[in-house]
């Protein structure tokens, strides 16, 4: 075997494998959505925790500096040192505020941080400012330590927002009110100042909500938006490694095929045995059924991907319809099936791609043919309808169990399992150009009374004319979307 084959097979084999691992990866990046939000905003807490530190340092660090500087400046000068109290609560804060910015900065971080830290720093808040009730320090007197403490409920009350969780915000707010209310309750705090405090304390919760619900709708918004672009990426690829391996197929395929078909038609043509050209009529027909088959895999592919392009112009129904006939009568001759053509009189011209619509109606109809029994017939039609034509493919087959029709459209569909006549594709190919078109698909059926497929076009109008010399030069393309009330769009 060549080296150029092998390769190219290994090449196949490792694009199909890719196509797998990023169809796979793309559900899987669906289902951690929310988990990358919250990994993202579980990052950014743990980064603003570690600034909050700096901050619990930097304001601890000053209330030291101001005792110790007091109890440095009473041994030199007539200035009254701070009570052992004092002294204790400044060691105490400190010594927190120390050891919580080592872990953090050793990027020693769990989620129960978020509260404990600020049932920590609300615990040490009233701790110091009873530890300072011991002892004789004029600091104590309001404006002092009170109001220091009051200032430090309000920052506290805030600080949940650096946690971008809506139940750090609200635990905060709740320590500092407990504080406040305790402290009052207990004399340290005077209680018209209490009051003035809490008023600040609710506001600056009120704000910590909009800034946390703020910063995590944003995180959100970026995280989903870049998610959901990997996504359409991933996808876009595997829908191009998928088309590209099915154009290799058809066109490995098709050649073969061709091939084949030739070679049978000319050994007909020059063979006298009736047994052996009946077998070679059968070659034949197989060869064309896998061309077709082929065919409609590139066709519902193209459709897929929202790009089945369509070149609409002025068209006459009634040669659509008798163009379709001609061309199915011999298949419907062979199973003794009456194949005709019922329009109504003057109907207008529709704006249609006759190449697609032919496709359609073939579709239609050799989905007729094959559950029609012998004898049976079929009535390719015609209607004016507000402004569209309806055309309709009627059979008087044994119709269509209601339980099955909403999936008669569905791809590789089939009412018989195993049905060696198609592989389940040509309802979701007609129903996707007649999307194309800006029309719709539809199916009536009775058990026992038959089928009719309808579907329509567009009737040519002003506007149609109008851009006509446009549609000369310019195809539309189909693109489908997942919602009902915009199951097509068409662009140039």
């Amino acid at each position: 075997m060549p080296d150029n084959m092998l390769d190219s097979r290994a090449a196949l084999a490792a694009e199909i494998a890719e196509s797998v691992k990023l169809a796979l990866n793309a559900k899987r990046s669906t289902d951690q959505l929310s988990a990358t939000v919250e990994k993202s905003l579980g990052d950014e807490a743990r980064r603003s925790e570690l600034k909050l530190a700096y901050l619990r340092v930097s304001a601890a660090g000053v209330f030291s500096i101001f005792i110790l500087g007091r109890l440095f400046l009473s041994k030199i000068a007539r200035v009254p040192a701070p009570s052992t109290g004092s002294l204790g609560a400044a060691l105490g804060w400190m010594t927190f505020a120390a050891a919580a910015l080592l872990l953090l900065r050793k990027e020693w971080y769990r989620p129960w941080l978020r509260r404990a830290f600020p049932i920590a720093d609300a615990s040490l808040l009233v701790i110091g400012l009873g530890l300072s009730q011991f002892g004789v320090d004029p600091f104590d007197r309001p404006p002092g330590l009170a109001t220091t403490f009051a200032v430090l409920c309000v920052v506290l009350a805030f600080t949940g927002a650096f946690r971008l969780t809506r139940s750090a915000v609200e635990l905060t707010t709740g320590l500092s009110i407990f504080a406040l209310l305790l402290t009052a309750a207990l004399g340290w705090v005077p209680v018209l100042a209490a009051g003035g405090a809490l008023v600040a304390v609710l506001l600056s919760g009120a704000l910590a909500l909009s800034v946390t619900d703020m910063i995590r709708r944003v995180v959100m918004n970026e995280v989903g938006r870049v998610t959901l672009d990997q996504m359409y990426d991933e996808a876009q690829r595997v829908i191009d490694a998928r088309e590209e391996i099915l154009r290799i197929v058809a066109h490995d395929l098709r050649n073969p095929l061709n091939t084949i078909s030739m070679a049978t038609s000319l050994l007909m043509d020059e063979s006298k045995d009736p047994t052996n050209t009946s077998q070679l009529r059968i070659i034949r027909r197989a060869g064309e059924r896998a061309n077709r088959l082929i065919q409609d895999l590139l066709s519902v592919t193209t459709i897929e991907a929202g790009r089945l392009s369509v070149a609409p112009r002025k068209v006459s129904v009634s040669d659509l319809l008798h163009d379709s006939a001609e061309q199915l009568q011999p298949i419907a001759r062979e199973k003794a099936i009456t194949l005709s053509v019922a329009a109504e009189a003057d109907l207008p011209f529709v704006r249609a791609d006759p190449t697609r619509v032919l496709q359609v109606f073939s579709n239609l109809v050799g989905n007729a043919i094959k559950f029609t029994p012998s004898g049976g017939a079929i009535t390719l039609s015609a209607t004016r309808v507000e402004g569209k034509v309806q055309c309709s493919v009627a059979d008087n087959g044994p119709g269509i169990p209601a339980g099955q029709i909403p999936r008669l459209f569905g791809k590789f569909w089939q009412a018989k399992r195993g049905d060696s006549g198609g592989v389940g594709l040509g309802l979701a190919i007609a129903r996707g150009i007649v999307e194309a078109h800006g029309g719709t698909i539809s199916v009536e059926s009775e058990v026992g009374k038959g089928a009719v497929f309808s579907f329509d076009l567009p009737a040519w109008t002003a506007d149609s004319r109008a851009d006509s010399s446009r549609a000369d030069t310019t195809q539309w393309t189909y693109t489908k979307t997942d919602h009902p009330a915009q199951s097509q769009h068409l662009t140039r």
